[in-house]
């Protein structure tokens, strides 16, 4: 009698895996009404050939890399006799766990022309999960330049963008500077590197910490010293009540407690609006650790296109009650000289406490609905910031918010 053999089944999945790669390979794919033929390469390497048929010479071939070191997906182009880039979208066959997938990557028309004429270019993907552009580095030899991506060409978004970003540079403000605008959707600028804030942070000594802490302080004062008529727009009382809104809308009902109503808290809310001085000066808007680029032993500001008139404090704050970054004693270093005045120091606190609110709003939205559990990390901090400033008010008019949020941190 034949005795069985035994298979594991990881051994299975292999098999199963390795069948369904060969038999793939002998297939035809139709993609964006051209034939494309699938072949693999060594190294984790995949290569796409299109052609206007099955028969016909290939009009491109695209190949994609995957870097381990970086886990992007790296892609390098040959043009066709015209020397354009076909078709208009570009396509990646990834492989996750022995498993085939196949993506489709829209890249603008105009940005697949500015890498065309970058022979050896390749692209890669920069991770930006809030966000509704995409980012692609884009490198050849020694050089390398970021494109910006917006889904639709939009004049009014990409002169906004320009416009802030000529304010901050005549400001002495270092922002990447603009070397391209391709078609009112692209923005080809500068590249800055990638070591944020939040990470060169825990990297660095007491002293280097200083020297970072010391250059936010400055950016925060030319930020405070721009003349207030250069905004075109103001975080005013009918924006503070749409973000907390957005708080009982995306927060609450997924973080609810025993006792606190949506109805008690939106009270409350409305309570701490209108308890905001009026004074606002030019600020960021989100001045945080991921939105601050270390380059070349400076700090590079990103993410500014929605720079406007705000509470005095609001930037400040942004960056010592940093959901993204426990800044630990280091706090005292951007705060001293802010609380010297009773009333300076409650504004400061109502001012952090509204921007934590909002923040909790932002980080559920962005884990519950659109599935970035990333951001679930921070609410924990974000709380324990919140239960700072309610002891620091010490005000009985908050004792809703003091219960509720103290049954979230237990």
């Amino acid at each position: 009698m034949r005795k069985k053999t035994s298979c594991t089944r990881s051994s299975l999945a292999e098999r199963l895996a390795v069948r369904r790669r060969k038999k793939l390979n002998r297939r035809t794919w139709c993609l964006s009404n051209k034939m494309a033929s699938i072949s693999t390469r060594p190294s984790r390497t995949w290569a796409i050939t299109f052609s206007s048929s099955g028969i016909s010479a290939p009009l491109q071939t695209i190949f994609f890399h995957y870097k381990r070191n970086t886990g992007f997906w790296q892609k390098g182009y040959k043009k066709n006799d015209q020397g354009k880039l076909r078709p208009r979208g570009t396509y990646a066959i990834i492989n996750m766990d022995r498993i085939l997938m196949f993506k489709v990557i829209n890249l603008p028309e105009s940005l697949l022309n500015f890498i065309a004429h970058r022979p050896g270019a390749e692209l890669s993907r920069i991770r930006s999960e809030a966000s509704r552009r995409c980012f692609y580095r884009i490198s050849w030899g020694r050089k390398s330049l970021v494109a910006m991506v917006y889904p639709e060409p939009s004049r009014l978004e990409v002169d906004r963008f320009r416009t802030v970003q000529k304010i901050y540079r005549n400001h002495g403000l270092r922002v990447p500077g603009i070397e391209a605008i391709l078609d009112d959707q692209v923005v080809i600028q500068e590249d800055a590197g990638d070591l944020l804030l939040q990470r060169a942070w825990r990297a660095s000594s007491m002293g280097e910490r200083r020297r970072l802490l010391s250059a936010c302080r400055d950016i925060l004062d030319k930020l405070a010293a721009i003349p207030p008529a250069l905004a075109t727009a103001r975080l005013d009382r009918a924006r503070q009540k749409w973000e907390m809104d957005f708080f009982l809308r995306y927060f609450f009902p997924r973080y609810p407690v025993r006792g606190c109503t949506a109805a008690d808290l939106g009270a409350l809310l409305t309570m701490l609006i209108e308890s905001l001085e009026a004074e606002c000066v030019f600020a960021h808007r989100d001045f945080h650790s991921r939105n601050l680029l270390v380059h070349e032993g400076g700090i590079v500001i990103v993410d500014f296109q929605d720079s406007l008139l705000a509470p005095r404090h609001y930037d400040l704050v942004s960056l010592a009650f940093d959901s993204y970054l426990d800044l630990g004693r280091f706090r005292e270093l951007l705060l001293s000289g802010h609380e010297s005045a009773t009333n300076e120091l409650r504004q400061l606190r109502l001012t952090a406490l509204q921007r934590n609110i909002k923040a909790l709003g932002t980080f559920a939205y962005q884990t519950h609905e659109c599935q970035h559990p990333a951001y679930g990390r921070y609410i924990p901090r974000t709380i324990r910031h919140i239960q700072g400033h309610l002891q620091e008010l010490a005000s009985a008019e908050f004792e809703v918010f003091t219960r509720y949020f103290s049954a979230l941190s237990k």
